[in-house]
């Protein structure tokens, strides 16, 4: 190394100046050391600079790193890293920062973020350097002592005449007199010290810089440039000679750092299988993280040589009432507020969460409302200890019963105003909202389960989530047969809503069970039932609406303003007057404003100009009206009614015979509307899709639209459009001569007519009926119709 100073021009003095750079010693205690005066320091500094080609005191530091790469004589040298950091650039300028301006500087995290090779990193190979890892409470003093190259005496303070910068490593298992010893060494002297630990040491004039994990990929961003994908991709390397970052397995290596949360020790035990496993094999195996991640380096001490290890280590050092509170903390599949602990935990938890904050096994995020969250691995290490103990029942049961509470109470606000704020608010407990519905259903709790479908649903409704919201009903219908109970008839009748868009028939036998079970129950609970079966037979058993309807409307009395806005607006499809549905609809609009429900006034407003426009009538006053709506569900935050605005605005461009931009309008819609299963307005996007078609003579696109249109609403129960899209069918048929089909489908769609005859409907075609019948022949064509007017709807 004295070849390469003497070449840059170095002279012995510069060198030890240099040293003492590195060291984090200040222009005053150099010159103090070296005996020589503050200007010649500054001197020195000057001409170190020029001569190593650097910026700033930061690049001499860096200088004196690759130059003086050897250890000060008589105490022990730090660890020289044998693998390059990946990903810290950020984290040591701000690291470095802070040892400029303070005497402590502790790294906290929990174990496996890679605290110590940060520490190593920034402090450099000169620095005095003690490693507490294997030593215990009383032994602490010692080591430290023998870092800083000094024997200490009784009566003599170990911080006398030490300057320069020590690193401390490993302080979590003996904070205490980790923290006794760094007080002495800060109380004279001018001594730095940088530690590294799970806790902060609580000294006063401490700095705690928490080490986060490696950045991973987001959304839309370039694999590669993430620093935990840039770690795995090197570490692979090494371990298989070859192995590089491709398109192909792209995806798989994010969503592994992903799912160790961009750990840097999970990441080096994951890259060192890739021998035997592909990236996307790793990813199938994280499920068994623990015994996948469980081969490091023989060299390293058991803390790092497997992923349990590093946990362990931490858990250890737990106290029993930490133990137990970590445990179940087990039970949140995410992130979770402190309402929440406290409702699994029956113990200490304003002291105890602190605790676990503290000694990084649980991080904290946002200002005014805190939330919580375990790091995934950490998340399965605590599940793991929660599924093995006595407390996993009661600690299920109690976040399961936390979270439908929390349900409910979020339904109620979801029909008035802050709308937004609780969608978002359930939006972030999506997770547990999951888990805890889950549970009910598995361990049989019928009751709890239909509590949760009503709860639930106008949160699925409005968010777009009627497939997962489908997917629990049918669950819950699987597990048996429930009481007798209001909560039972309300996640019924819930359910029936939920439906009524994709499966007409499913969501009228759901009502139809409503109704049964309700029969002997309060005047509520019948009035609820009521209301969804005049709803749900609207398409498909008209004449039960309107009685349906009318006697839900007589059973909320005083104080149920919202639901019977909800039953006026049921009123909306089933009028066969026009004038008699807008005025519903008007009065539905004043409730939903009265109480400040901005989503179903969006709704409201959307099914009067829908009635309107299938009367054939599209005046400004209707587009007042798809406007209105539109604004009130962007401001709600409602994707399902922001795109049902939407296809009212195509639906009224087709009224106006402006057929060309309609089609464009739904065809961009398609995706959306079949990603929120929203089957009536994706048969009404299918039909005037499959008329442009025929328009345009393309006929094989014209049969395939036509032909999904009529069974998208054949299952939701739509009669308008499916009469449409049966006729239109069945012309496209004729020309393609294929008249017998044709027949059939015209005898379908005469049945059709028959269940919306509430409604106004186009006549039928009697050319094309007059033209089948004399292809066909009188008497086969009538045999055609009937067939059609009999199948049974599918």
């Amino acid at each position: 190394m004295a070849d390469e100073l003497a070449r840059a021009g170095v002279t012995e003095r510069e060198a030890e100046v240099l040293r003492a750079v590195g060291e984090r010693l200040r222009n005053r205690e150099i010159a103090e050391r070296l005996h020589v005066s503050i200007r010649t320091v500054e001197s020195h500094i000057a001409a170190l600079l020029r001569k190593l080609g650097v910026a700033d005191r930061a690049g001499l530091v860096e200088a004196g790193e690759r130059l003086l790469r050897r250890p000060v004589p008589g105490r022990p040298a730090a660890p020289a890293p044998l693998t390059s950091l990946v990903g810290r650039e950020r984290e040591a300028a701000e690291v470095r920062e802070r040892l400029g301006t303070h005497r402590l500087v502790t790294l906290v995290g929990p174990g496996g973020v890679g605290k110590t090779r940060l520490a190593l990193h920034v402090a450099g190979p000169v620095v005095f350097f003690a490693d507490l890892a294997p030593v215990t409470a009383d032994l602490v003093g010692g080591v430290v002592a023998r870092a800083l190259g000094v024997v200490p005496e009784p009566g003599w303070s170990l911080a006398s005449d030490v300057t320069g910068l020590l690193l401390v490593d490993n302080c979590e298992h003996v904070v205490a007199e980790a923290a006794a010893v760094v007080a002495e060494l800060l109380g004279g002297g001018s001594l730095a010290v940088l530690a590294t630990s799970r806790e902060p040491l609580g000294v006063p004039g401490e700095v705690v810089y928490p080490v986060p994990p490696l950045d991973v990929p987001e959304d839309g961003a370039a694999v590669g440039d993430s620093a935990a994908v840039r770690l795995f991709v090197e570490r692979a390397a090494a371990a298989s000679p070859g192995f590089a970052l491709t398109d192909a397995n792209a995806a798989a290596v994010a969503a592994l750092c992903r799912r160790v949360d961009g750990l840097p020790l999970a990441i080096e035990l994951a890259a060192s299988r890739i021998r035997t496993f592909g990236p996307a094999e790793l990813v199938e195996h994280l499920e068994h993280r623990f015994d996948l991640l469980s081969a490091g380096a023989r060299t390293t001490g058991p803390r790092h040589r497997t992923l349990r290890g590093a946990i362990d280590w931490s858990y250890r050092l737990l106290d029993d009432d930490e133990r137990a509170l970590f445990d179940r903390l087990g039970v949140f599949p995410a992130d979770f507020d402190y309402a929440a602990v406290r409702a699994v935990h029956p113990g200490a938890v304003v002291s105890l969460l602190p605790t676990l904050v503290d000694k990084s096994l649980v991080t904290s995020a946002g200002a005014d409302e805190r939330r919580y969250r375990l790091l995934e691995t950490i998340r399965a290490y605590a599940a793991e200890r929660l599924a093995g103990s006595a407390a996993a029942a009661a600690a299920r049961r109690d976040h399961a019963a936390h979270y439908v509470a929390f349900a409910e109470d979020a339904a109620g606000h979801l029909r008035g105003a802050g709308q937004r704020r609780w969608l978002d608010r359930l939006t972030a407990e999506q997770p547990n909202l999951r888990a805890a519905l889950a549970h009910c259903v598995e361990a049989g709790d019928l009751p709890a389960a239909w509590r949760w479908i009503a709860a639930l649903e106008r949160f699925w409704d409005v968010t777009g989530q009627r497939r997962e919201a489908s997917e629990w009903v049918q669950r819950v219908l699987a597990a048996g047969e429930p009481p007798a109970s209001p909560a039972v008839v309300a996640g019924l009748a819930a359910a029936s809503a939920l439906l009524h868009a994709s499966d007409g028939r499913t969501a009228l036998d759901l009502a139809e069970r409503a109704r049964r079970l309700a029969a002997g129950l309060d005047d509520v609970s019948r009035a609820r039932a009521a209301h969804a079966l005049g709803v749900s037979a609207t398409w498909l058993r008209p004449e039960l609406s309107r009685p349906a309807l009318t006697e839900a409307l007589a059973g909320f009395g005083a104080g149920y303003d919202w639901d019977r806005a909800l039953v006026m607006q049921g009123f909306v499809s089933i009028s066969s007057a026009l004038s008699e549905a807008l005025q519903w609809g008007r009065d539905a609009v004043t409730l939903f404003r009265r109480v400040g429900d901005q989503v179903f006034a969006a709704n409201t407003l959307f099914m009067m100009a829908q009635r309107a426009m299938n009367a054939g009538v599209g005046d400004d006053e209707v587009r007042g009206w798809l406007t209105e709506s539109r604004e009130l569900a962007d401001a709600a935050g409602s994707e399902a009614d922001i795109a049902h605005a939407a296809v009212g605005f195509a639906q009224l461009a087709w009224v106006r015979g402006e057929t060309g931009r309609a089609a464009g309008l739904m065809r961009s819609l398609l995706p959306t509307l079949r990603r929120l299963g929203d089957r009536r307005c994706t048969g009404r996007a299918l039909f005037m899709l499959g008329e442009e078609a025929r328009a345009a003579g393309r006929l094989d696109a014209a049969e395939d639209l036509l032909r999904a249109s009529a069974e998208a609403v054949a299952v939701a129960g739509q009669s308008i459009v499916l009469v449409s899209a049966l006729e239109s069918l069945a012309a496209v048929l004729v020309v393609r001569d294929r008249p017998r089909e044709a027949a059939v489908l015209l005898g379908a769609a005469h049945r059709e007519r028959e269940s919306a005859s509430r409604h106004p409907l186009a006549p039928p075609d009697e050319d094309l009926q007059a033209g089948l019948a004399a292809a066909l022949g009188a008497d086969a064509f009538a045999a055609a119709f009937a067939e059609g007017r009999t199948a049974r709807r599918t």
